[in-house]
């Protein structure tokens, strides 16, 4: 006698195997709506790509334009993180997105922050990140001059404020000339602190995204393709809307 073995008899040990070789989005399109145990596996085995959050910071930092609206006031501009399907927009009449279909990671300024699903913008409301004119790769930087910089040099890299306070600050007069220029000591000093206040909010992006993921996962009806949005640019509102779920396919 023959037996035909379907999908769903398989144990989970081997599901999860199969899970690895497939991106995200291609589980929770594949599998979150078969049935509970499916779903269930989905939800706690499936985590979002490294790789390509890595790849969204980079082009947050360096398609679009909003860099010219940071600051160093208290740390940066507050933003949240939110994983919605395919790339975020940098412009309406301009968007270039190469992927529609992906899971990636969309950022909002938290003045703007628009999202229905309550559940979701509490999770997001929790991990907030603070960025600044560091943080855009195409943009200026900082200069050491203004009071909001130097005041955020203190906080987060102290030694080299120290340095500065007895060598460049106290040149502040002979920095207004126009033939003025830093010494190779100070110059540096800005590019240590620029790559590595990158660093810095590059992990504080990777830990807030870890953590909003994690906690969407405890969400057992949300399936991250179903958070939807109408129109949304770098730097401003993300309209979003969550698709009612098919509970009729539920077993």
């Amino acid at each position: 006698m023959s037996y035909i073995s379907i999908f769903e008899c398989l144990p989970n040990e081997l599901i999860i195997g199969i899970f690895d070789y497939l991106e995200p989005e291609d589980n929770f399109q594949s599998f979150f709506n078969c049935n509970i145990r499916l779903r269930k596996l989905v939800k706690q085995y499936v985590s979002y790509n490294r790789h390509e959050l890595d790849k969204d910071i980079t082009r947050f930092s360096t398609l679009h334009s909003w860099y010219k609206h940071l600051n160093f006031i208290n740390g940066g501009v507050i933003f949240y993180l939110v994983p919605l399907k395919g790339e975020q927009e940098r412009y309406e009449f301009d968007p270039r997105i190469s992927d529609y279909n992906g899971i990636h990671w969309h950022f909002t300024e938290g003045k703007t922050m628009s999202l229905p699903d309550k559940r979701i913008k509490r999770i997001s409301r929790k991990y907030p990140i603070k960025l600044n004119p560091i943080f855009a790769t195409h943009g200026q930087g900082f200069s050491f001059f203004g009071k909001d910089s130097r005041d955020f040099i203190r906080h987060y890299y102290p030694s080299q404020f120290e340095f500065l306070t007895t060598t460049l600050f106290c040149e502040l007069y002979m920095s207004m000339h126009k033939d003025y220029e830093y010494s190779e000591d100070i110059r540096t000093i800005r590019k240590s602190i620029i790559e590595n206040e990158r660093k810095r909010l590059r992990n504080v992006i990777r830990q807030a995204a870890h953590s909003i993921w994690k906690e969407i996962q405890a969400l057992e009806d949300i399936n991250i393709l179903d958070i939807m949005y109408g129109q949304q640019t770098a730097g401003s509102v993300i309209r979003v809307s969550l698709n009612e779920l098919d509970l009729l396919r539920y077993k």
